[in-house]
């Protein structure tokens, strides 16, 4: 009797379909799905974008919003993050690109919300989400859209 386990691919407890999708989206800069992940009982939804431009929106949200107490010219602090995110940009370009066969393990959402009962986190505004695959327990495609009142 033979044994094909060895030629057989394992199943490691994450979503195999999610992570198929995630393989195709991460890696693009214009790709993007809606999805709605189950996450240890939590819900998730939003739509599925690529790591760089996860990071751009990011970073130039985190850059509009900043305002720093310590200076009257909040430009000084906007100049040094936005540095920081083209750095933390360049290496991650740079992993990427020395790494042939790079593991998807992170899924990234714009536009996320968060539904606990009857509330959604955040009620207004884009939010910006990261998590990973392994955490997911089931999912769907497509975004949930709250009831209006």
């Amino acid at each position: 009797m033979s044994d094909d386990s060895e030629s057989k691919q394992q199943f490691d407890g994450r979503i195999h379909l999610l992570k198929t999708l995630a393989s195709f989206v991460n890696p693009s800069e214009n790709s993007e799905i809606g999805v709605t992940l189950s996450i240890h009982g939590n819900i998730v939804s939003g739509t599925m974008i690529g790591m760089k431009p996860y990071y751009e929106e990011f970073a130039k949200s985190v850059i509009d919003n900043v305002k720093d107490p310590t200076t009257d010219d909040a430009t000084v602090s906007k100049k040094a993050l936005k540095v920081l995110f083209e750095n933390m940009q360049e290496q991650a370009a740079a992993e990427q690109q020395s790494v042939k066969d790079i593991d998807i393990d992170h899924i990234f959402l714009r536009n996320a919300k968060i539904y606990n009962g009857a509330r959604v986190i955040p009620g207004v505004g884009t939010m910006y989400w990261v998590g990973k695959l392994e955490s997911v327990d089931g999912f769907f495609l497509g975004m949930m859209h709250p009831l209006e009142p």
